[in-house]
């Protein structure tokens, strides 16, 4: 098998876990005995085998151990793990020091022991993507969750749910749909698994859940009974009716209020929630407050103590499938578990761990989505089945580009939305100051296709150009900007500008002093160009400070046409590199550098710069 003895005896022991008492060993060897369980098992799991381990697993895994879980790691005890020669091993490292120089991380051997070096903030950053990419196989899609909850059919879920939401009269977004099913399918599953109930107390559950979302819960609790044979308690159908409410679309509803989840679930589920959100974000650079998220998280952590306070144990058979294909998200929910464990004292198991990775990864999916997607509003007066078919039309042409958050039917209503890029209309409008407004028939052909298409790309360049906007605007200031101030020569271009340094606050009163001994060392002037900055990151705060001349100052033996004087605090050293190799880029071309230097005030510059963003 191309693996060492060890790794053998760690997966049988990892399949043991699992399913106790599967393999067992003697001195002949392992033998398994229960063949009709054994076919059962792999007939389940056939749709969640681990994928052949390469080069991208063997990644995952050293920056796991290294940036996770120790500071160093022994070598030998590496290969043995992942199963390859010392050389390869090598190999791997090396080919790792690449990906860590972006984050300016470095990985050394020392004495037989790897261990990753630099910025504890560069650690956190470089966890943080490794998290986000962890994601990359989709936790939105219908087939990766049913892989981990095996025993419903969730496309059919789906239809109950979808098909009860229009017979209402009601949408839902895709994500919000997916997410709802995702805690119903696991409501399922602990039903199943487990054949218990769990109550959230002898209370009756909130009154503010109105009775139109009672209606549809209750329509979708028959289908749900009818199809799977499925019975739900009071407090359940009462979460179900939250998750609903709080992104369900009609004018007459209002969406759920962040007290009600507080009054549904308590004080100190929510005081716990909070803490998790807060201290996770400090430690993996993640973001675990968006609203809906806050909504089905906190149902899913007030029924967790629930579970554990009744010593109730949920199973998920696809507990290690989740570990091993998702490690990063798998490790963020294991630091949740021991918030929990020590905020509650309840220590929770790898079924339980493995649920909480499943809500994580589909918000991770949810955000990575959105970044690339357009937030659209569709106005349509037409009846709401019209609608619907055209929803679908456009979410199938456009589902990589495009999110409908919500269906109007008159133009009034949209001052009741604010969760949108784009409107689309079937009926001409007067427009909206700031809006993209694009008018389609209500059959959306070739035309409206092109159109819309067009839009799209408008809207993902305006966003990308706000961005950098913002990016520039947080290193270049108004009282650090010179338009040809007549500056003689290097000498008093640095004088005076790191004199304004000072008086704004950003750099000690040494700063300018610092910016001659480097330039002792080595002139700062690169071809038309000069960056004047200390050998050491020593701002208090992180600013350039930009000088245009036309007709060029001397610097040392050459001319320059631009002074970029650079203090830099060291927590920013990434972030400058990236706005500076956009810089340089458009410096580099002649007729850029002349649109730059006939900029006569800040905001020009600044718009000068954001217009060649791409």
């Amino acid at each position: 098998m191309g693996i060492s003895v060890r790794s053998v005896k760690s997966y049988i022991g990892d399949i043991n876990t699992v399913y106790p008492g599967l393999v067992v060993s003697s001195r002949k060897g392992f033998f398994v005995e229960d063949k009709k369980r054994l076919a059962g098992i792999l007939q389940t799991a056939k749709s969640g085998v681990l994928r052949q381990q390469g080069v991208e697993d063997r990644k995952k895994y050293i920056l796991q151990k290294l940036l996770l879980e120790q500071e160093q790691y022994d070598l030998d005890i590496f290969a043995d793990e992942l199963a390859v020669s010392p050389v390869t091993l090598i190999k791997e490292l090396s080919r790792l020091n690449g990906e860590l120089a972006e984050y300016e991380l470095s990985l050394k051997t020392r004495n037989n022991l790897a261990s990753i070096t630099g910025p504890e903030a560069n650690k956190k950053k470089m966890i943080s993507k490794l998290i986000y990419e962890d994601a990359r196989e989709s936790f939105l899609s219908i087939r990766i969750i049913q892989d981990y909850l095996p025993h419903y059919d969730l496309a059919e879920l789906r239809k109950i749910v979808f098909s009860c939401l229009r017979k209402h009269r009601y949408f839902m977004d895709d994500f919000s749909i997916m997410n709802l099913i995702l805690h119903i399918a696991i409501t399922m599953e602990r039903h199943g698994l487990c054949g218990v109930e769990i109550d959230g107390g002898k209370e009756k559950p909130g009154t503010f859940v109105n009775a139109h979302i009672r209606a549809i819960m209750t329509d979708i609790a028959e289908g749900l009974h009818e199809k799977f044979d499925m019975e739900f308690t009071q407090w359940e159908t009462h979460d179900f009716s939250l998750l609903v409410m709080a992104s369900v679309i009609k004018d007459s509803v209002d969406k759920i209020r962040a007290g009600d989840i507080e009054e549904a679930v308590g004080e100190e589920v929510m005081r716990l929630v909070k803490t998790i959100q807060r201290k996770t974000g400090e430690l993996f650079n993640i973001t675990l407050t968006d609203p809906d998220f806050t909504v089905r998280f906190t149902l899913h952590v007030r029924n967790l103590l629930i579970r554990l306070e009744n010593k109730i144990r949920l199973r998920n058979p696809q507990a290690s499938v989740i570990k091993n294909m998702y490690p990063f998200i798998y490790d963020v929910s294991v630091y949740i578990a021991s918030i929990i464990a020590g905020e509650t004292g309840h220590v929770l198991s790898e079924d339980e761990i493995s649920y909480i990775a499943l809500h994580l990864g589909v918000l991770i999916e949810e955000n990575n989505n959105m970044k690339n997607k357009v937030r659209a509003v569709l106005l349509n007066p037409q009846y709401f089945y019209s609608s619907m078919e055209l929803v679908e039309k456009i979410s199938q042409t456009f589902e990589d580009n495009l999110h409908i958050t919500g269906i109007v039917s008159l133009e009034d209503e949209l001052e009741n939305y604010s969760d949108y890029d784009l409107i689309i209309s079937t009926i001409p409008l007067a427009g909206f100051p700031g809006t993209s407004f694009i008018h389609v028939s209500r059959h959306l052909n070739n035309r409206d296709i092109l159109a819309v298409y067009g839009k799209i790309a408008d809207i993902l360049k305006m966003r990308i150009k706000a961005k950098m906007e913002a990016r520039l605007k947080q290193i270049f200031h108004e009282e650090l900007f010179y338009a040809n101030p007549g500056f003689r020569d290097q000498n008093d271009a640095i004088t005076v500008m790191a004199g304004d340094l000072v008086k704004c606050g950003y750099v000690d009163t040494d700063f300018g002093e610092k910016l001659f001994q480097r330039e002792k060392v080595s002139s700062s002037a690169y071809t038309n160009i000069a960056m004047p900055h200390p050998l050491e990151m020593c701002a208090l705060s992180s600013v350039v400070g930009v000088s245009l001349h036309p007709h060029g100052i001397a610097w040392n033996n050459t001319r320059v046409n631009i002074v970029f004087l650079l203090a830099i605090n060291t927590r920013d050293r990434l972030f400058f590199k990236d706005i500076f190799d956009f810089i340089t880029e458009i410096i580099s071309d002649e007729h850029n550098l002349k649109v730059i230097l006939e900029a006569k005030t800040f905001d020009r510059f600044i718009d000068i710069l954001v217009s060649f963003a791409k």
